[in-house]
């Protein structure tokens, strides 16, 4: 970060994160025989919270609690004797973050499709939203993108729950609309219907 300015520049750096962990270590002794944290580190974890970037806080036990936005959060409490315990949790923690921060790309076929979004594509008329079964249950609906690939279009999906999962999407324009069946999220294309 040389000659930048460093506030500012950690900010957009964890606005481009694909996840934060923010470690609270004890600072200044306090009356009460807590600790005090780095604020930085609040400020970083506040950040990513504000710009909807998935964080967690990692916080050390003798670290007082100190309320605030992150307050009411889940988080990690880990012992500075004990690190193997604290790394077998951000091991479980990382693979789900894993399997929800890796994006899956889908071609949008048939291509009749793009003659309809095209035009509409860095507008707010386009929508496009996918949604997840898994077994006979259905995930929360999810937006997504489309964007301009080759002579096609493609949307990237996330929060993929498992590789036996199927994927709804749906698009809609100012004058139309497509949706596909549930389909496998292992295909590579997925085809969509004009309602």
């Amino acid at each position: 970060m040389h000659g930048l300015i460093i506030s500012e520049e950690v900010s957009e750096r964890i606005k481009k994160a694909d996840g934060v962990l923010a470690f609270l270590t004890p600072r200044d002794a306090m009356v009460s025989g807590k600790y005090t944290t780095h604020q930085w580190v609040r400020d970083e974890l506040v950040t990513a919270i504000n710009h909807r970037i998935p964080s967690v806080e990692i916080r050390e036990k003798t670290v007082d609690t100190q309320g605030g936005i992150v307050g009411d959060r889940q988080r990690i409490d880990f012992d500075l004797d004990n690190k193997a315990k604290l790394l077998v949790e951000l091991v479980k923690m990382l693979s789900r973050w894993r399997r929800n921060l890796k994006s899956r790309r889908l071609f949008l076929m048939p291509r009749d499709i793009v003659q309809d979004a095209r035009r509409f594509i860095n507008s707010e008329n386009l929508k496009c939203t996918y949604q997840f079964m898994t077994g006979s249950k259905e995930s929360e609906i999810y937006k997504a993108k489309p964007f301009k690939y080759g002579q096609g279009l493609c949307v990237d999906i996330y929060n993929v729950p498992s590789e036996d999962s199927l994927v709804e999407v749906t698009i809609t324009g100012p004058q139309f609309e497509w949706s596909s069946d549930y389909e496998s999220v292992q295909f590579l294309s997925i085809n969509l219907q004009k309602i």
